[in-house]
């Protein structure tokens, strides 16, 4: 598998000590020095950017999150990693709406995931009870949970457990997205500009993501069938897949973003998230 040309935009990224110029249009080259599967870990933004979109719109409160009741349902590993960064993204947007009787269920699910993981070194009681006693300070919340959830990922990634981390990455990655794709009507064109943007900035999230799974060292059967899981979407953003034949793809530019397209996506997201979620 490899990434296509995919944007003619660069993010730079401040990963270990090291300052990485990554070029979304040229990453085949960047592999060639940077081990994606682990240190792109550090790269990736957290959940926190795509919720922040969703306020920053102004639409009301999302009735989409997933039921933090159903933490103690998740029963395997790659389960347990792939609703942390689910719960994640739906701590912090119910923060950003001020609902804290939500806030503090989603808190009891994520210990709970963090039991289940072995994380207990990362995320102690005693961050349980910073996170508790700051639950009305959004931007002390905010900040406390975005430490956790990068410890988290870069704790699993140096712990050899990179599948993890990169579980967790989607989980938050596909509910961020979940979130606004359902936020916008792509028949409204008042819409499309919010549409556009939304594809492209969390494309580039994507790619990365999407390359650092393909380029792990030994590749577990868990990370095999999550990659089959997220296939149609990559082939949606232009990249080769497990189920795809080879094909020339172009970029993906604004032009592309047609609301037949952003439909196709918005349903394929969907059903990924259904199959994230479901017990």
């Amino acid at each position: 598998m490899f990434l296509s040309s995919c944007s003619t935009c660069s993010r730079t990224e401040k990963i270990e000590n090291i300052t990485v110029d990554l070029d979304l249009a040229n990453l085949s080259e960047d592999l060639l020095y940077i081990d994606m599967s682990s240190k792109v870990i550090f790269a990736l933004p957290t959940p926190i950017e795509a919720s922040m979109l969703v306020k920053k719109w102004g639409v009301p409160y999302p009735e989409l999150l997933n039921n933090p009741a159903n933490a103690s349902k998740y029963l395997t590993k790659k389960k347990m990693a792939l609703n942390f960064g689910v719960y994640i993204t739906d701590i912090i947007c119910s923060g950003l709406y001020d609902r804290t009787q939500t806030m503090m269920n989603y808190k009891e699910a994520m210990q709970h995931l963090v039991e289940g993981l072995g994380l207990h070194s990362v995320v102690d009681q005693n961050i349980m009870e910073k996170l508790e006693a700051n639950i009305n300070n959004k931007n002390e919340l905010l900040q406390i949970i975005s430490d956790v959830y990068s410890s988290c990922t870069g704790f699993l990634s140096e712990d050899d457990r990179d599948f993890y981390a990169l579980a967790m990455l989607s989980g938050g990655w596909v509910e961020g997205m979940y979130i606004a794709t359902n936020m916008i009507d792509e028949n409204n064109v008042t819409d499309v500009d919010v549409m556009k943007s939304v594809v492209v900035d969390n494309k580039q999230t994507f790619d990365l993501l999407w390359v650092a799974l393909s380029q792990m060292d030994v590749i577990p059967e868990e990370a095999v069938y999550l990659m089959i899981d997220m296939s149609y979407v990559a082939h949606l953003f232009g990249h080769q897949t497990l189920l795809s034949v080879p094909q020339n793809t172009e970029t993906l530019h604004d032009e592309n973003i047609t609301p037949q397209f952003f439909a196709e996506l918005k349903n394929h997201i969907r059903l990924l998230r259904q199959q994230f979620t479901k017990i």
